[in-house]
């Protein structure tokens, strides 16, 4: 589930304060969980003499660890494992039996989520986790495909993958949107208690794609991409006829259709142990892309993104993990106001948690966040998270940095997939304000 749907046009977004949902989240995190009570520790199984039936382990630098193996034997959980036990039926299997598959595994579920910038949403969802090639040699693959309507009355039609091709050849980067929505701006630069709320209605159509390839005997990847947006029907739905708003004065006016295209050029490097849920391991992807108007764009304008992400292990017990995210946005010329960097705008939707999305808008944006993530259950069933964040904006008529914007938050985990370690997960997150916001996705945030 993606967490970047806007809310709809007309409809002013409600901050419901977090407080009111979280004590429900954990009575039902708790509740699952006793379904399923801990298993002790499993006694080390004999290696068969059939060596095509042995578990599968990747060496100790893979990036394609088995993520059903516990600490301490223990056999691992999930959602699954909870309604077996409920309905009678034996457990889905454990860590014993189960051997990692070379094969994309596709789950069909009604997409039902909250997140405070478009409301409650309801539709449906194909999540995708596996192994295009052998797994011994081929990072887990992972990708999203859903169609939902939102209560603000809001469409929203999105594809994202992150595919590796067999022996990590190819790397495959997507994000395609559809989005028929509205969310309110704020003008730009940090946030202010002086920033008016201007509700906006538009259309998004977007097609980037990037294709890396492996430079042999490294971690590395170089690429190139392609990158498309169409904001159309554009319309600040409280603004008065001639009214001077930040996005008219920024665009020069009441533009109502936006249009970039441009070509980019990319390295990549990923040695994460999982890239669903990481929990060792290091991710860099470095991207220079240039708009032009020969393909089709308005303007010509340029931008730098760095998406930065380490996980250093944390003790040698369970699984504490302290991840740290960095990411820096930078754009070059006149690029259009929807097109600045913004807070939620990146590809999953999942930055500046406390902040609603496009509540902090500019030019450029350096943003940065630390997750200290740790299990409430041996077997991993649930978990939880503590994090902190901080983002700078640059002000609305210069090139420096203002105040910096910090939020925090905590959430609980619920393990919804075992083979491909994949969560669903309840965070609430307050922003500078005290103000708090419940979200609610199926992957962690970075």
């Amino acid at each position: 589930m993606s967490a970047e749907r806007p809310a709809h046009a007309g409809v002013r977004v409600r901050r419901v304060p977090s407080r009111r949902y979280l004590p429900l989240a954990a009575l039902l995190a708790a509740a699952l969980a006793q379904a399923v009570p801990e298993p002790r520790a499993a006694a080390a199984a004999p290696e068969p003499a059939d060596s095509t039936q042995a578990v599968s382990r990747a060496p100790a630098d893979s990036s394609s660890a088995d993520s059903t193996t516990a600490a301490g034997g223990v056999p691992q959980r999930d959602v699954f494992d909870v309604v077996a036990r409920i309905l009678g039926k034996p457990p889905v299997e454990s860590e014993i039996t189960i051997t990692r598959r070379r094969g994309l595994s596709i789950t069909l579920l009604p997409a039902l989520g909250y997140n405070p910038s478009y409301g409650g949403y309801l539709g449906l969802s194909a999540s995708m986790g596996g192994w295009i090639g052998p797994p011994e040699t081929t990072t887990l693959s992972a990708g999203s495909a859903s169609i939902t309507y939102s209560t603000t009355k809001q469409l929203s039609v999105q594809f994202k993958s992150d595919f590796y091709t067999a022996d990590n050849k190819f790397a495959l980067k997507g994000d395609w949107r559809y989005l028929d929505t509205s969310q309110p701006t704020y003008g730009l630069g940090p946030a202010t208690v002086a920033n008016s709320e201007s509700p906006m209605s538009f259309v998004l159509y977007r097609f980037y794609q990037t294709v890396y390839w492996h430079v042999p005997r490294s971690k590395v990847y170089v690429g190139l991409g392609l990158h498309f947006n169409r904001w159309d029907e554009i319309e600040e739905t409280d603004a008065a006829p001639g009214e001077e708003t930040d996005y008219r004065i920024y665009s020069g006016g009441a533009v109502s259709r936006a249009t970039t295209s441009g070509l980019s050029v990319n390295a990549l490097m990923d040695t994460r142990d999982n890239p669903i849920n990481a929990q060792a391991g290091a991710y860099w992807n470095l991207s220079y892309r240039s708009y032009t108007t020969a393909l089709g764009g308005d303007d010509e304008w340029q931008g730098i993104s760095s998406d930065f992400r380490i996980y250093p292990r944390v003790g040698k017990k369970g699984r504490h993990t302290l991840a740290i995210w960095n990411y820096t946005w930078l754009t070059f010329g006149q690029a259009p106001y929807l097109d600045l960097p913004a807070s939620g705008w990146d590809t999953y939707g999942r930055g500046a948690r406390g902040y609603l999305q496009g509540r902090l808008r500019g030019r450029n944006q350096i943003y940065t966040e630390a997750e200290y993530r740790f299990d409430l259950r041996k077997d991993g069933l649930l978990g939880g998270v503590v994090f902190t964040n901080f983002m700078a904006t640059t002000l609305p008529l210069a090139m420096n940095f203002g105040q910096v914007d910090p939020g925090i938050g905590a959430g609980l985990r619920l393990k919804f997939n075992k083979r491909t370690s994949t969560n669903l997960t309840i965070d609430a997150a307050w922003d500078r304000f005290g103000v708090g916001h419940m979200f609610l996705a199926m992957q962690e945030a970075f």
